[in-house]
Formats: C-alpha cells, structure tokens, sequence
C-alpha cells in the first residue's frame, strides 16, 4: 500500500500526537480556495453579512458573530449557510489567535507553536486563515533549524550502495518535494542515517524533529555523537577496549507506530541517554541507526532541530 500525501498532515499528526508540528513550509505551499459569496434569501440577512464582514476587519469579533448569526439563518441554500458558517467559526477562533499572539509576545514561542497547529485544524479553513498563516510563518522560522530536507539528491551523501535513494514520486511525499527512502542493504549489516553538518552546540535546543514512514517497519535509534565535554572534578576517564576507540554519544529510542503512513518523531534532547561523558555543548554529527540484520525501509524527510523559548527580557510579562 503505498503511502499518499496527506494535507496539512491533520489527522495523522496533530489530532493523535502531542506538540507536533508540520515540514516547513507545507502550510505556505497550499493555495488560497476562491473566496465565494454566499446567497441570501432577503436583502436584510445580505446586510448582517456585510455588517459583520465590516465588523471582522476592525476586530470586533464579538459584535460580528451576531452579525454572522442573523445571516446564516437567510442562506439561501445549504453551501450558502456553510460560506456564513466560516464567518461564525472565525470569529470564535479569534480569541485563540490573539492568545498566540500574546504567548509569541511573551516570548512563549513554543507553546505559541503548538498552540497554532491545534487551531489551524479547526480554524484553517475560516478567514482566520491568513493571520494564523502569518503566524505560523514567523514562529516557524524563529524555532526551527534545517538539518536536512532530502531535496538536493546529494547521493555522495546518501548512496544506494548503503541502501539510501531519492523518491519523487507523489503518492510518497510528505510535502510536495522529495525525501529519502532508507533501506536495509542485502548483507545485513547495521543500518546508518548520518548527518555531519549540524551545529556543534546543541544547548539553545530542546529537541530534535523529523518525519518518517516505516514501510517495512523497525525501531531505530536516534544518535547524537559528541567529542565529550567538561571533565568532572574526581571523575575517572573512560577506557576503550582494546584495539577500540572510545565511543562518547548520547542515544535515545526512535518511539514510532507501525504504520506506513507518515508520523512526525519528536525527540526531546533530555530523553538521550549519555554514555562515556557525552554532552550537547559537543556534537560531531547527528545519526538514526537500525541493528544489523534487521529487514528495514523507511522514508523519511524534514530533520531538524528545535529551539527553546528566548529568554525573558528585563521587564518583560511573566508567564501566567
């Protein structure tokens, strides 16, 4: 069964997962629909329709839902009454939004984030829509580092010889461009994902993200390499075996369901067990590993890393 695109990935990841979020960039790729006009059975529900419309763009959301109210009972037909409906919706949803705002202007970007994604499944195809558009863009772009997105087939990087190609084909998108599939290779050896180019200090972040569909399922690991951090006062140094380097990583489990189809992982940097000193003030590189002679493919897209909320300014709102 192959695995289709998924608008706005709505049900699969924000209604069944906690604090997800979309690929960058996805909300931004869908068009606008034409914004139709409803009909009116009578010139005097057409009036509240554009009074509350007036009433909408100066934020008097709740003298507009009234408005809105006495419209929708003269639609004329049913897709007339739904087009009023948005109205009505939107202006519930206004207060939603203006709690975001506030949440962004307290420099509550995460929350503010998680907050927005809920409320664009409910909202996002009311009027509402380009501020909460315009929202998602900012505290996109204010959280999130690119690690990877697959849409440069780099296969230097990414070869067919370790069992990693290049998919362009629609059905298997998560967002309209192409990602990777990753598979086990015909000798059974441990599987590797490896990204080298990421930020050395990993201490401004609180997670780190990616999308993946398990199309042979498995239970990978996510790795984060480091070259060690601070020795502490007493502490013993750690010994390699014989004939081995020492090993000095921080390790946590890839939670995923067995599903083809897309799910968003969430990996919080504190779930990473340290092992040999480890810290994140220390990374090398960024790796998701399967255990050899594990039968294994995976498509996966969008790695990135997740920032924490700024810190509060002198004189800045408390968190309530």
């Amino acid at each position: 069964m192959s695995v289709m695109k998924f608008s706005m990935k709505r049900a699969l990841t924000i209604l069944s997962l906690a604090a997800m979020c979309l690929p960058s960039g996805a909300l931004l790729r869908t068009q606008d629909k034409d914004t139709a006009e409803p009909v009116f059975k009578a010139e005097k529900y057409k009036e509240a329709f554009e009074k509350g419309k007036k009433e909408f763009a100066g934020g008097e959301y709740k003298d507009a839902g009234k408005s809105f109210k006495k419209a929708l009972s003269g639609g004329k037909a049913k897709a007339d009454k739904a087009l009023v409906n948005k109205w009505v919706l939107a202006c519930k949803g206004s207060t939603t939004v203006k709690r975001v705002e506030l949440m962004r202007e307290r420099n509550l970007w995460n929350e503010a984030y998680d907050q927005l994604l809920v409320a664009l499944q409910r909202y996002g195809e009311t009027p509402l829509r380009a501020p909460m558009l315009k929202l998602y863009a900012e505290l996109e772009g204010a959280l999130f580092l690119n690690l990877e997105n697959f849409d440069y087939a780099n296969t230097r990087l990414y070869s067919q010889l370790y069992g990693k190609s290049f998919v362009k084909d629609p059905r298997y998108l998560a967002n309209g461009t192409q990602c990777l599939r990753w598979q086990n290779t015909r000798d059974g050896k441990p599987g590797m994902l490896k990204l080298t180019n990421v930020p050395r200090n990993w201490s401004q972040f609180q997670s780190i993200e990616f999308w993946i569909a398990l199309q042979v399922p498995a239970t990978p690991d996510a790795v984060v390499m480091s070259a060690g951090g601070k020795k502490k006062a007493g502490g013993a140094r750690v010994a390699a075996p014989p004939g081995q380097a020492v090993r000095i990583f921080l390790m946590s489990k890839v939670g995923v369901k067995n599903t083809r189809a897309w799910q968003y992982v969430r990996l919080p940097l504190a779930s990473f067990k340290s092992q040999g000193g480890a810290t994140f003030e220390a990374v090398t590189d960024f790796r998701i590993q399967v255990q050899g002679g594990k039968a294994f493919n995976f498509l996966i897209d969008e790695i990135r890393l997740r920032k924490k909320n700024p810190k509060q300014t002198a004189g800045s709102p408390r968190k309530r």
